[in-house]
């Protein structure tokens, strides 16, 4: 089984440029060099809302105890409320809803940092899967989950793997399970797949806990009111009320006249 190349998580990702030529992005991800393959494709299933809220998302990825500390610290907008994370979506382990798979990257490059499986419990998420080993880009194929690596030897350059390491996990016995795994030598002529062996040992699971998407409500308390006397709306001014107040009521002190 090959290993994939100690790279440091995305805050420190740039301190491999004095021996190894990083770029020299913000994020500290370098410029060239295959990137783990990753195409842009319908989801087999609907994705969950959340995924259509970057910032709820990044939220919710902040608060899971199953990332970690650089990650969470580093999840912050790339321009504007462009958040550095896509999302996949598939029935990977018949929970009560469609599987979110979220790959956090950085912001010029899309170099994927950390991949990660929340599955939905009673409306909630629960982090069931986690691959903090960057290079990694996960994705749902054919209903099974996807983890693609590239990988390097101790003498490679950060710019130039020597290929491309992908492994396919199922769901069984509330764990994942790897049932392929394959490499494809960059150095070939015709790079193809080679199959390796696999695993036999489940995938740990992350010490999460269940996780509230935090998504507004359709109608939040107040908006209709504030809707209401926002000025130019078109809404109808409420009149002054024409009741008669009752009159004050004298009051006589006891004892007197």
């Amino acid at each position: 089984m090959r290993g994939v190349a100690p790279i440091a998580t995305m805050s420190v990702l740039c301190a491999c440029a004095v021996v190894a030529g990083c770029g020299t992005t913000a994020t500290g991800a370098r410029r060239e060099g295959p990137a783990p393959t990753a195409t842009m494709k319908t989801p087999s299933t609907a994705a969950p809302a959340i995924a259509a809220d970057p910032a709820a998302l990044a939220v919710m990825v902040r608060k899971d105890t199953g990332v970690s500390a650089d990650v969470r610290e580093d999840l912050t907008p790339c321009v504007g409320d462009r958040y550095p994370m896509d999302t996949d979506a598939g029935d990977l382990t018949e929970g009560d809803g469609p599987d979110l798979v979220v790959n956090v990257t950085t912001c010029g490059d899309g170099l994927g940092i950390a991949s990660y499986v929340y599955r939905m419990i009673n409306g909630k998420y629960l982090n069931v899967f986690a691959d903090e080993r960057p290079p990694v880009y996960a994705s749902v194929e054919d209903g099974r989950l996807q983890i693609v690596h590239e990988v390097y030897r101790t003498d490679d350059p950060v710019a130039y793997p020597t290929g491309e390491e992908a492994v396919t996990y199922v769901w069984r016995a509330n764990r994942f399970v790897q049932v392929a795994r394959s490499f494809s030598d960059f150095d070939a002529k015709t790079p193809s797949a080679s199959p390796e062996p696999t695993s036999t040992d489940p995938a740990p699971l992350p010490r999460s806990v269940l996780l509230d998407p935090g998504l507004p409500s359709a109608a939040a308390p107040g908006t209709a009111a504030e809707t209401a006397t926002a000025p130019g709306t078109g809404a109808t001014p409420t009149a002054p009320s024409t009741a008669t107040a009752p009159a004050p009521t004298a009051t006589v002190p006891v004892g007197g006249r």
